[in-house]
Formats: C-alpha cells, sequence, structure tokens
C-alpha cells in the first residue's frame, strides 16, 4: 500500500507545527525579539508547508513501495535538513537584515531539528499506512462495526 496525499499533507502539518515553534523559540532566543521570530515562524510555516510536500512526494515516487527503514529515514532526514535549511537561511536573513545571527539561528536549527525531524519520521512509521484513510473514510465493514449502518 502507498503512503496518501492525505496521509502526506497531515504528516507536513504535523512537522510544521512541530519545526515552526522550534523555529520560534531558537529565533527569539538568539535575537530577543519576540515579533521578529514570529515574522520568521509565519513565513515559515507558509513556504515550508509547500516544500515539505513536495519532498514527501518525492520520496514516496523513489521509493515506490518499499518500507521505510531507519537508515532510509536518516537519508530522508539528511535531505530535508539540507533543503530546509537554505530556506531557513533566506527567510531568516530576511526577516532580521543580519546574517551573523541569521547563521547562529540556522547553525542551532540545524542540529536541533535534525533530531526532532528523525524522530518525527519514526514516531509515523507506527502510524499504519491506510490508518489516515479509515479515520477520515469509513469503509462499510468499519461502519458496521460501529453501528453506523445496518447490514
Amino acid at each position: 500500500m502507498r503512503e496518501s496525499h492525505l496521509r502526506s499533507i497531515l504528516k507536513g502539518f504535523s512537522w510544521r507545527i512541530t519545526a515552526t515553534l522550534t523555529l520560534i523559540c531558537i529565533v527569539y532566543f538568539v535575537d530577543g525579539n519576540i515579533s521578529a521570530a514570529l515574522q520568521v515562524g509565519f513565513l515559515e510555516f507558509l513556504i515550508k508547508l509547500f516544500i515539505y510536500y513536495a519532498h514527501e512526494r518525492l520520496w514516496i515516487r523513489y521509493l515506490k513501495d518499499a518500507k521505510q527503514t531507519p537508515k532510509i529515514s536518516l537519508y530522508k532526514t539528511i535531505s530535508w535538513r539540507i533543503v530546509a535549511s537554505f530556506t531557513s537561511l533566506l527567510i531568516v536573513t530576511s526577516i532580521l537584515d543580519s546574517g551573523s545571527a541569521a547563521s547562529i539561528i540556522v547553525t542551532i536549527e540545524f542540529f536541533a531539528k535534525f533530531a526532532i525531524y528523525f524522530l518525527h519520521e519514526r514516531l509515523w512509521q507506527y502510524a499504519p499506512l491506510g490508518s489516515v484513510r479509515k479515520l477520515v473514510r469509513p469503509t462499510k465493514n468499519n461502519e458496521n462495526e460501529f453501528g453506523n449502518d445496518t447490514p
């Protein structure tokens, strides 16, 4: 069974919330400006949500129906961190107008999110393929089990 578009969207959304909150905290910690931190977070959320979805779909196409192993999760983590960190550098530099602060923020972000992203990937492996689809569109069999439909 292949990963659905809905699963990719939900996975992307859950990652974006986690990643954006992490970056907001890092920007605030380094820069001390909550307004700038929230601006960075807002831009990052919007831009990277689409980039992450594309990244997920490319990996799904590459893997076809192969199981995602910890080694594959590591490769996905590395490829995503390269793309995401470069995007973060552009966003943070444009908001803060400071290359040195942006470099510090992106360096901290790279290592923090490397670990968090890997864990996020592994956690999603515990949600079996098709489980998201069953929550959204129950089958007739599932409806009968819950008493929502008469046989």
